[in-house]
């Protein structure tokens, strides 16, 4: 199924939103993405201000362009870290995740979906994670 690139940026913050920080997700990607991307959301445009301020201040007019440029590029860090969770949090499952997506619904007494997506799972497991004692997770 084919996303909207506004639906994929959304889908990539939602998912960073709801990912839990937890001894049970730590050997996940997202577990170290997520932060990452977190930390550019909030210091990549004060420092491609500074960045950019800088350069003008030392370099001149002459070298705008380049310190434009590079201003841009720490702006667009975090956007490609939400479109990389955005991506991510749309593909489906794979088995192993999936048996235990579905392990965690039955233990949630929770309607699992037939072909369960990782937003689904990321929501399943804030509930999980809320909800179940420790030794259930």
């Amino acid at each position: 199924m084919k996303h909207s690139l506004w639906h994929v940026f959304k889908t990539g913050q939602e998912y960073a939103a709801i990912w839990p920080h937890h001894a049970v997700v730590a050997a996940m990607t997202e577990t170290r993405v997520v932060p990452a991307v977190k930390f550019a959301a909030r210091w990549m445009p004060p420092a491609a201000v500074v960045n950019l301020l800088v350069q003008y201040q030392w370099l001149g007019m002459s070298m705008a362009p380049q310190a434009l440029i590079s201003s841009l590029f720490l702006l667009s860090l975090p956007v490609q870290g939400w479109y990389w969770l955005g991506k991510r949090a749309l593909t489906e499952l794979d088995p192993r995740l999936k048996h235990w997506y579905l392990e965690l619904a039955q233990k949630l007494q929770v309607q699992p979906r037939t072909k369960p997506k990782r937003m689904d799972l990321a929501r399943l497991l804030d509930k999980a994670l809320r909800d179940l004692p420790p030794e259930e997770h």
